[in-house]
């Protein structure tokens, strides 16, 4: 049986399935819905912002970049959705596997790992995703009109949702891995994509004060 497509569902469909109607989509998937909103919203300031007049060459072409860029990421993320489901079903699939002989345990094992490497893997791939939404929102600030960008601030928000949320589950799944050089390597790529959320989050900042000072957080 092929999996279920959530992310072809309606909106309400998708927050039934969540609130428990199905055992399948789970907070993995809620932060990549996050993550899509994030890059739509993105794509809507972009749209608003071409078609607004009076704007330099320079930021024309920051957001004809951003236009360009921001609906192929936004797709990935929505497939996303799915595969976090995928992988979930994976890992329940691989817990349930007998273990009641030498032999079976080691099976279970290998199955197990491999379904947490890819619980791993696509979190990993939703942060980074995420990290470059986030990106686009905070350089794209600067380019538009005082309306949208609040539609660019609240990406802002989603994205580092998105992005932490899924470091976090990577990390929890991590943990589980059977290996220690399997672990060690997944620790680091989601400190390095942690990093980067720092880095990123103070860039953002400085761009907010210098442009937008309203939105910028406080203290």
């Amino acid at each position: 049986m092929p999996a279920p497509s959530y992310v072809d569902d309606s909106l309400r469909s998708f927050l039934l399935s969540l609130s428990g109607r199905s055992r399948e989509v789970a907070g993995g998937s809620a932060l990549a819905l996050a993550g899509a909103s994030a890059a739509a919203l993105v794509s809507l300031a972009c749209h608003i912002a071409s078609r607004t007049n009076g704007r330099s060459q320079q930021d024309e072409q920051t957001v004809g970049r951003c236009h360009i860029s921001v609906d192929p990421l936004l797709h990935r993320i929505e497939d996303l959705i799915d595969e976090d489901v995928v992988a979930y079903q994976q890992v329940k699939r691989a817990l349930r596997l007998p273990q009641s002989n030498q032999q079976e345990r080691e099976a279970r094992c290998a199955a197990l790992d491999g379904a947490l490497l890819q619980a791993i893997e696509i979190p990993l791939q939703l942060a980074a995703a995420s990290l470059e939404v986030y990106s686009m929102a905070a350089q794209t600030i600067p380019a538009v009109s005082t309306p949208v960008m609040g539609d660019l601030v609240a990406a802002m928000d989603l994205a580092e949702a998105s992005a932490r949320g899924s470091l976090r589950n990577a990390k929890i799944n991590s943990s589980s891995l059977s290996g220690e050089d399997a672990q060690h390597l997944a620790r680091s790529r989601i400190a390095e994509l942690g990093a980067r959320l720092e880095a990123q989050q103070a860039e953002a900042q400085r761009i907010l004060l210098q442009t937008a000072p309203d939105y910028a957080d406080a203290g």
